[in-house]
């Protein structure tokens, strides 16, 4: 390996390790907001379904706007721009452009905040149900602009090798809410309950109006990073010169990926927000809050390794193909595929054993019977997981190629198998189980569109792809994961009947102490089965990570004083048991 290939998988290290830390730091954060929030509204009945529908809307409405505009062709152009000599000026340009159309576009959706909502909402909501979820909405709609600014500066210092405060500011949003939603329970207790004229103005603001403040936070401390490292941004008007022209075939087209994916989360939405009242019992049956609820624990380990990797990878791609250097892009492609499937196949096997001990330890702040509704719904989620980061990270290549044909035919595939198991879902489906069967849904559509995604992710590098060799890695992984998966749930069973865990009989704090001892130990043996099939099997990619997080733990001061002392102490009682001897 050429000393330039070692300092590019140095940084890449490191900028995973920044972006995981941050990520791990944002997720403890949010999963306490989480449970803030669900001791404050619960997660089932109309208060709880309005919260997460309008809390979920801008961020959909959100990621369908960066889908065509930032995302797709946002880093690609910023690394082509500052190589350029006009650097600073090309960059004010795109600032000033992604500031004005996010104002415009906010604006927009706050005037039409009903006509949003009611998208969102099953047609069985009443006049003053919709009314709730349309003042949720408007509260947290002012997010779309924030997300958008974070985006566009988070991207810039990305492509200046400045990850820190890009990873670790969204910690900053969770304290934010979480102060909001502490004031809440301080003043008002648990209004799960609570009928809807209990919902006014002042109440909506502490829940939903602390969460936009702290998206604003979350963006505006960006700034202070891009002046350290020397950019101070300044209005820059006309917008000729930055390669607009270039960015709007894979804009159009990957604003088409967006409209898809957001089709398929409306059904979820409407399906889900209906279910309850469907079924008459609206705290009994999963709906749209339980949904979202299970969705941000099945969600932790993608975005916290997933997402990481290829935020950290996707600049090296884009440079790599920049410079016409395409054996090196697919290195770091194929590298990175098999990286994260070995990440994410583990937390598979685990997650999959233990989703009612998950529920438990994320969520304290709900009864049992609200577990027990969420239980299903992870399970069903995780079947699919190790599946999106390869379809994230594929979808981020034909990027860096300026390429947005590609993923929107894989996005195509993936939408129909799950709009047509949504509509299955919603005609045949009892309402009692339908919102856990969601989560079947989008786990079939991942699974199903990897083959074309390999085939095509080949083609784009021009047979350069060393594909073989990558489902050869994903076997071993894939047989290791089922290993792992047998002794997980043997070990939850075994546990589980050791300790009665119930979380419907046991105290919540009881329920806790038990779901995170359960937790831990399947956790531990899981992994533990995981490392022998892959280490039997001769996984090079398993034991050379292992290796270098050995050597990493290694060089850490503790460590080898630690190991020092240990010798002296053998050393010592080697020349007792001599001296006895004599």
């Amino acid at each position: 390996m050429s000393s330039e290939e070692e300092v590019a998988k140095n940084s890449v290290r490191r900028n995973s390790l920044i972006m995981a830390s941050g990520t791990l730091a944002s997720r403890l954060t949010g999963m306490i907001r989480t449970i803030l929030l669900a001791a404050a509204v619960g997660t089932t009945g109309i208060a709880a379904n309005a919260y997460q529908t309008g809390s979920s809307v801008p961020q959909i409405v959100y990621t369908l706007i960066s889908g065509g505009l930032f995302n797709a062709i946002l880093v690609p152009q910023i690394v082509r721009t500052l190589k350029s000599e006009d650097s600073k000026k090309h960059l004010d340009k795109l600032v000033t452009l992604s500031i004005l159309l996010l104002l415009g576009i906010t604006a927009i959706m706050m005037l039409g905040t009903n006509i949003l909502t009611s998208i969102f909402l099953s047609s069985s909501w009443t006049g003053p149900q919709r009314a709730l979820a349309n003042a949720f909405t408007l509260w947290c709609t002012p997010q779309i602009f924030f997300y958008g600014l974070y985006t566009v500066l988070g991207q810039i210092l990305a492509a200046k090798d400045k990850f820190t405060m890009y990873a670790w500011s969204s910690v900053a949003a969770n304290v934010v809410s979480s102060a909001g939603f502490i004031v809440f329970l301080v003043l008002f207790g648990n209004a799960s309950r609570q009928p809807l004229e209990f919902w006014t103005a002042d109440k909506i603001a502490l829940t939903a109006g602390t969460w936009t403040l702290g998206v604003a936070v979350q963006a505006l401390l960006l700034f202070i990073p891009l002046i350290r490292s020397g950019y101070r941004f300044g209005f820059s008007w006309g917008f000729r010169g930055i390669g607009l022209r270039s960015m709007g075939s894979v804009a159009v087209w990957s604003l088409a990926i967006t409209v898809m994916m957001q089709i398929t989360s409306i059904i979820t939405s409407r399906i889900a927000s209906g279910a309850p009242l469907a079924a008459g019992d609206e705290f009994r049956v999963a709906g749209n809050g339980s949904y979202q609820n299970a969705m941000s624990i099945y969600i932790l380990p993608y975005s916290l390794f997933a997402v990481s990797l290829v935020t950290a990878t996707f600049p090296q791609i884009s440079s790599f193909v920049a410079e016409h250097k395409l054996q090196k892009a697919s290195e770091v492609v194929s590298r990175t595929m098999r990286s994260s499937s070995l990440i994410m196949f583990f937390f598979t096997s685990v997650m999959l054993a233990i989703p009612l001990e998950l529920a438990a330890v994320f969520l304290p702040s709900v009864d049992g019977e609200q577990m027990m509704l969420l239980s299903p719904i992870i399970f069903t989620m995780t079947l699919g997981l190790p599946f999106t980061s390869l379809v994230l990270l594929a979808q981020r290549t034909f990027y860096a190629f300026e390429d947005g044909k590609s993923p929107f035919i894989i996005q195509a595939v993936q939408s129909a198998i799950m709009v047509a198991i949504q509509v299955g879902i919603w005609l045949l489906a009892p309402a009692q189980i339908q919102t856990s069967l969601l989560g079947l849904a989008v786990s079939v559509s991942y699974i199903v569109c990897i083959p074309l995604l390999l085939v095509m992710v080949y083609r784009r590098f021009r047979g350069d792809f060393a594909i073989g060799h990558l489902v050869v890695v994903h076997i071993k992984i894939l047989l290791a994961s089922v290993g792992a998966y047998v002794a997980s749930e043997g070990t939850e069973y075994v546990l589980s009947a050791l300790l009665r865990f119930n979380p419907s009989t046991s105290s919540g704090r009881t329920a806790w102490f038990v779901a995170v001892f359960i937790c831990a130990v399947v956790a531990l043996v899981g992994f533990a089965a995981y490392a022998l099939v892959l280490v039997a099997l001769g996984t090079r990619e398993f034991t050379d990570g292992m290796r270098a997080v050995l050597a990493r733990l290694s060089s850490l001061p503790i460590l080898p004083a630690l190991f020092s002392k240990i010798s002296s102490v053998d050393s010592s009682t080697k020349s007792s048991r001599r001296r006895h001897a004599k």
